[in-house]
């Protein structure tokens, strides 16, 4: 009997450890990009983070009293073809208990609080289709109020990968394409602290 119950707590450890190794974390993100219209140009991308309560974000969000968005700015046009190549982005991310996202409006998206703000050096567009196509490239995080919640070695490389879309349903007006996608860390991060409900949403004010 006690053989079988060490069994069973080895494979019950064994287990846990196995969906902790895989356990998922990441910024879900819906957005309308601008591309620019000839090389040297610049792209652009306005979109709202949505995980809510689906899917665990890298630090912790409080998603029931602030809207998340993400801003990307100042993507170069460096080779225009199917595959495209850009340089020089700017990453944010905000939290905003004021005022909503619009994207008739573009800076209704970053007049909060930046909370992470990094660098993402290059960007990789390719298109399949006419309308269909996806995106890559790797951010690093320097800055924002709530950088010290990541570790210097879990701030660096987080890939930025998005699903392309022309189709014009699935565009605002004022925009060129849709972005959905997703910018996660390599391995899951951990917290360099532990802080209670209360002192996080201070952080926030």
């Amino acid at each position: 009997m006690m053989k079988k119950t060490l069994i069973t707590l080895m494979l019950l450890g064994q287990a846990a450890l196995a969906t902790s190794a895989f356990a998922v974390q990441m910024f879900d993100f819906d957005a309308q990009a601008t591309m620019p219209a000839g090389v040297g140009g610049a792209a652009a991308a306005y979109g709202r983070i949505v995980n809510g309560q689906a899917v665990a974000t890298p630090i912790p969000l409080d998603f029931a009293n602030y809207e998340y968005t993400i801003v990307v700015t100042g993507l170069t046009l460096d080779v225009y073809g199917t595959t495209s190549f850009f340089s020089g982005g700017v990453v944010a991310i905000y939290q905003d208990s004021a005022t909503s996202s619009d994207w008739a409006s573009p800076a209704t998206f970053s007049d909060g609080t930046a909370i992470l703000t990094g660098t993402l050096a290059t960007f990789q567009r390719s298109m399949f289709t006419s309308t269909l196509g996806s995106g890559t490239g790797f951010v690093d995080w320097t800055g924002g109020s709530l950088l010290g919640q990541l570790a210097l070695e879990d701030r660096t490389g987080w890939p930025f990968l998005t699903s392309v879309s022309r189709t014009a349903s699935q565009v605002q007006a004022g925009y060129t394409e849709r972005w959905d996608g997703k910018v996660e860390p390599q391995q899951e991060v951990v917290a360099t602290e532990q802080l209670s409900w209360s002192e996080l949403k201070a952080g926030y004010r």
